[in-house]
């Protein structure tokens, strides 16, 4: 009876460290493949390699959404995520929101680095500084070679190296590139709107007074935009 008890013993603490050798071992395998990028895919019930996004915005502290999900309120953020479709979103008050609908892809990156939120009303000022009034008194033709840089316009598209970047149903008047090079500025009637490199997020910046071919740039830090309409020579705080 005696030996019975002790087998029976044994057998319980044997039983119980090897269910937590088993425990450790499946943590410790399930924190080495999601560290290796792997997730199940309750679609198929199968473990399956992810793909990244990274985003990395101007201004940083903005609300980052994945298919509606809020994932952070600061970038830079990346995460991984399973092969498909995603409609991601970077928001914040005052500012025109970005989105972008990416694919994911096994083992490959999707990084957007360049992402930069304008202001849904920039502060305007007269410009008094008379070294960028005489720039924006140069002739449009001088000023549209200096950025072309691989950019070119025509009445109703805009191409980048031979690329076809966007086609309009109406004119525009002129097209240069933003200080980052990876948006568009260019004029369209009444309004200067930015257009990310890529074709996406076509967002107006100013409106102005006629519609007339006018002259405009932005400062180094891409935060301020100087431009003339009619008569007056202004300021923009955009970003």
């Amino acid at each position: 009876m005696t030996n019975n008890r002790r087998t029976k013993s044994i057998f319980k603490i044997f039983a119980s460290q090897l269910a937590v050798a088993l425990f450790v071992a499946a943590l410790s395998l399930s924190i080495l493949f999601y560290a290796e990028g792997y997730r199940f895919n309750y679609k198929n019930l199968k473990v399956s390699k992810t793909g990244v996004i990274a985003l990395n915005s101007f201004p940083r502290e903005a609300t980052i959404k994945v298919n509606d999900k809020i994932k952070a309120k600061k970038t830079p953020f990346s995460e991984n995520l399973l092969s498909g479709y995603y409609n991601v979103e970077i928001l914040k008050a005052g500012y025109f929101s970005w989105t972008q609908s990416v694919m994911v892809e096994p083992e490959l990156v999707k990084n957007f680095k360049n992402i930069v939120l304008f202001k849904e009303k920039p502060e305007i000022r007269s410009l008094t500084d008379q070294k960028t009034i005489k720039e924006l008194n140069s002739p449009i033709d001088t000023l549209a070679v200096r950025s072309s840089n691989g950019l070119f316009q025509s009445d109703y598209e805009i191409w980048v190296d031979g690329d076809l970047i966007t086609r309009f149903s109406e004119p525009i008047y002129r097209a240069i590139w933003y200080t980052d090079k990876q948006h568009i500025l260019y004029q369209q009637g009444q309004e200067i709107r930015v257009i990310e490199s890529t074709g996406t997020n076509d967002t107006l910046l100013i409106s102005l007074s006629e519609s007339f071919p006018t002259s405009f740039f932005t400062n180094d830090k891409g935060d301020q935009l100087y431009y003339k309409d009619g008569s007056e020579y202004k300021v923009a705080a955009v970003r």
